[in-house]
């Protein structure tokens, strides 16, 4: 966080990290160290709300954030018979995947 102090008649801006703090610069005004402080701290925050942003997008490059979150919230509204048909479906194509894979395999090693 940057702020800017008064000390013996001298305006400072100071950075802090909260566990330490550093005086990072002297200016001849108040007015001068406090508007200082304030664009390096919205330089800070913008920085930040611009680092989040690309994690996402790092993360969820083609967006699918919003489908994922509209399936989640479907799958959490389904009643019990639903939830139990869909985890039969699921259990199914697993079981039917392995067969698959076992096929494969022994056709391999013949």
């Amino acid at each position: 966080m940057y702020y800017s102090i008064v000390h013996n008649n001298r305006y400072y801006v100071v950075l802090r990290d909260g566990v330490a703090e550093k005086i990072i610069i002297e200016l001849p005004t108040k007015v001068l160290a406090d508007e200082v402080a304030f664009q390096l701290q919205m330089a800070w925050l913008d920085g930040e709300s611009w680092g989040k942003n690309e994690i996402k997008k790092q993360l969820d490059p083609d967006g699918y954030h919003s489908e994922i979150f509209k399936t989640l919230k479907s799958i959490k509204n389904r009643n019990h018979s639903e939830l139990k048909k869909h985890h039969d479906e699921m259990t199914e194509q697993y079981k039917s995947q392995r067969k698959r894979v076992r096929q494969q395999v022994l056709r391999l090693k013949k």
